[in-house]
């Protein structure tokens, strides 16, 4: 796994890479593994890394507070939509592979 797959997941979520980002713009394409890994997104790290589980990627693509707002049954806490949001969920074994790739240190390649 490494940062080309990971972009690969997301696009894949939101319907491929030319897809449309409506609430917060694509923002991992065109960027470095670098600024992705340094970047904030509403205020919040997106990735901690040697963390995965605790990475708010993460939790935005679980659903988990204070993610998941627009879910059936938001989480106690959630304020912001899941990702993607009002789209299918992407599949527990993708975020397996993306909580991986950030416990292993974000590999670029």
């Amino acid at each position: 796994m490494n940062f080309a797959d990971v972009i690969a997941i997301l696009d894949d979520s939101v319907g491929g890479p030319d897809a449309d980002v409506a609430s917060h713009g694509p923002f991992w394409r065109g960027i470095t593994r670098d600024r992705f890994v340094a970047m904030k997104i509403g205020g919040r790290p997106l990735v901690i890394l040697g963390d995965g589980d605790n990475s708010n990627l993460v939790k935005s693509l679980r659903g988990q507070a204070p993610f998941g707002s627009d879910l059936p049954e938001p989480p106690v806490g959630a304020v912001t939509p899941a990702m993607p949001a009002y789209l299918p969920p992407v599949t527990s074994d993708s975020i397996k592979r993306i909580v991986q790739w950030i416990n292993d240190g974000c590999r670029e390649v």
